[in-house]
């Protein structure tokens, strides 16, 4: 049975992440060292179809990437390398996939002892099977 579209592309882009080498987190974590990437929210805008077989849709997935405040620029290119794997993704699971955007920010993080740079990078990818 195939998976639910949403949880195929979390899932597809959790294994990109590690591909690329990132200590990648599907939870936020007490003591990882830096930089590390945590797949955090994702939305589901499915299309209403006809069809009790066929899906489509879009998905919104939201990566966290926190990194030491002299590694802006670590974290800039790991989030590039993620949405450069997002545009490549065409399947996840028995879905086609296809890159619609991406929308990174890089924001100070002072929540912790340490002042961090926390990069966001929102995701949208099209659906369908």
């Amino acid at each position: 049975m195939s998976k639910e579209p949403n949880q195929a592309i979390y899932d597809e882009m959790f294994k990109q992440s590690l591909a690329l080498g990132y200590s990648t987190y599907n939870y936020l974590p007490d003591d990882a060292s830096y930089p590390f990437v945590y797949f955090g929210e994702q939305f589901g805008e499915p299309v209403e179809v006809k069809s009790l077989v066929h899906q489509i849709g879009t998905s919104i997935l939201t990566i966290h990437l926190y990194g030491a405040k002299n590694n802006r620029k670590q974290i800039t290119d790991m989030m590039a390398a993620l949405a450069d794997k997002a545009k490549r993704l065409d399947t996840a699971d028995a879905y086609r996939v296809g890159f619609a955007s991406s929308k990174p920010q890089v924001i100070l993080d002072n929540s912790s002892a340490d002042v961090l740079w926390h990069g966001i990078l929102e995701l949208e990818l099209q659906y369908a099977n």
